[in-house]
């Protein structure tokens, strides 16, 4: 299903067993803002019942700060709540720029959807 949850910010979401997928694409466009989307997709995770969400970040063209707040929003309620916040497919180039900043602590970078749900971590094997 497509939705459009912040202004420049497209998405597909998926529900699967007991996790919610979302593949994100943007930022599109000068007037993207990725202001709320943490909390609209805490609560889309609340109405679909599930504690779990995987980002894929594969259709990213650039990771700006609004966007890097609102992804350690999304963890810290997750935190609290208990529940599972997993991301993957970043390019090469935007897994450089996470691992800059503060968010690369906080979330490691998975390389597909698969590895991020059974959270396998393979930094030395090649895409």
């Amino acid at each position: 299903m497509k939705v459009d949850l912040a202004p420049g910010w497209k998405t597909e979401l998926e529900q699967g067993p007991d996790w919610l997928f979302v593949k994100l694409y943007g930022p599109d466009g000068r007037t993207a803002d990725a202001s709320g989307l943490a909390e609209t997709l805490f609560l889309l995770m609340y109405q679909d019942l599930v504690r779990r969400i995987v980002l894929e970040l594969d259709g990213l063209t650039a990771l700006p700060s609004d966007f890097l707040r609102e992804l350690l929003d999304l963890q810290e309620l997750l935190d609290r709540d208990g529940g599972v916040l997993r991301i993957c497919g970043l390019c090469p180039r935007l897994e450089r720029a996470l691992q800059r900043c503060d968010v690369a602590r906080r979330l490691t970078p998975f390389r597909t959807r698969n590895e991020a749900v059974l959270g396998l971590y393979r930094p030395n094997r090649p895409r």
